[in-house]
């Protein structure tokens, strides 16, 4: 039970990490008017998909050096 917990809270962490680390790129100088929805839903998908990323390399990471 508290594996999982663990694996979401870091899921969750990361996913919020890369929100802000993609906050500090000026994405506004190449988005057409009007189109900002579409970009959310861009912004959204990057976040979760670097965060994933991250999240995964960070508990196999752990899980992997635990065995060592």
């Amino acid at each position: 039970m508290i594996y999982y917990l663990i694996n979401i809270t870091v899921y969750i962490v990361s996913v919020i990490m890369a929100m802000i680390g993609l906050s500090c790129f000026h994405f506004d100088r190449f988005i057409r008017e009007g189109r900002m929805k579409e970009f959310y839903v861009f912004y959204l998908m990057a976040s979760v998909g670097l965060g994933y990323l991250f999240a995964s390399f960070i508990l196999n990471f752990t899980t992997w050096s635990s065995l060592l």
